[in-house]
């Protein structure tokens, strides 16, 4: 063979013989095992120093969710009409309440409250309940014949009746056939002045005691909430509740098992109100 032909012939077999090009994947995507499936996935662990091959599962496993609880806390409720409303009903008894928005008039109202403003020896005070040093967001003043002994706080007995508060007493009595002995006098200052959720269920005040709340000044929101039957970790969550405007000459009476049943309070406001005086006239019964 000449020396031409040989060179043409190593050029050829060169170009066929070349080794195969090296794969430009990973070494470990290269070295797939192909007998596992794709929803799994091998990995190496060190463990001692010796290497483990695993396989680990990534098939995901759905456990039975018990359904959620749909059912929604209640809406609140507001009462503005004048009349008798049904709050609810317990072995207790009926709970219910009369709004009478018009039980002063107005020009009456008005210097009514310049007089229990300026003529009531009101009082800040302290309330055991919340510590010893913790004084009550609003002043008061008790009158009655009695001690009352309340959330922590003692209000000393104080015979001398302001005359203006005799006559209300008076005619509530007469007007609504009750028997009230005793007044509770609250000044609230202004927005945030309140009282916290409460009920007027003293041994003093009887059974299904009638509290009558007389306001003067300006509008604030009064609030109830039904008490559970079984109170868990003081769960109000699902409790019915009312919004009562109480307006300048507005009489609200709370009867039956009200105070048994239902909480009551008058809630910071966090804007601009006026002064307020609120008269809350109970029936004393000393004995109990």
């Amino acid at each position: 063979m000449s020396n031409s032909n040989r060179k043409k012939s190593l050029r050829v077999q060169g170009s066929w013989a070349a080794p195969p090009r090296r794969s430009t994947l990973p070494k470990h995507e290269s070295q797939r095992p192909t007998d596992v499936p794709s929803t799994h996935k091998s990995a190496s662990i060190s463990w001692a120093g010796k290497q483990t091959d695993t396989v680990v599962n990534k098939s995901l496993s759905f456990q039975n969710v018990p359904p959620q609880d749909l059912k929604e806390p209640p809406k609140l409720k507001y009462l503005r009409e004048n009349g008798e409303h049904i709050l609810g009903s317990t072995d207790r008894g009926c709970s219910k309440v009369i709004l009478n928005a018009n039980f002063i008039a107005s020009n009456d109202a008005d210097w009514m409250f310049e007089t229990l403003l300026n003529e009531i020896q009101w009082k800040q005070q302290k309330n055991l309940k919340y510590g010893p040093d913790y004084k009550e967001p609003r002043l008061t003043e008790w009158f009655s014949n009695h001690p009352y002994h309340y959330s922590g706080v003692e209000q000393a007995f104080n015979p001398h009746w302001h005359p203006l508060l005799t006559a209300l007493c008076d005619r509530i009595n007469q007007e609504y056939r009750l028997h009230f002995n005793a007044v509770l006098a609250n000044f609230y200052r202004d927005g945030h002045d309140s009282v916290d959720w409460h009920t007027d269920s003293e041994p003093a005040l009887g059974n299904c005691p009638p509290i009558a709340s007389l306001s003067f000044g300006d509008t604030r929101n009064f609030d109830l909430r039904e008490i559970p039957a079984t109170v868990a970790n003081g769960d109000f969550t699902y409790s019915q509740q009312f919004r009562i405007p109480l307006s300048h000459g507005t009489l609200l009476l709370m009867l039956g098992a009200t105070q048994h049943d239902w909480q009551h309070r008058v809630p910071k406001e966090y804007h601009d109100r006026k002064p307020r005086i609120n008269l809350t006239f109970r029936t004393m019964h000393p004995s109990r």
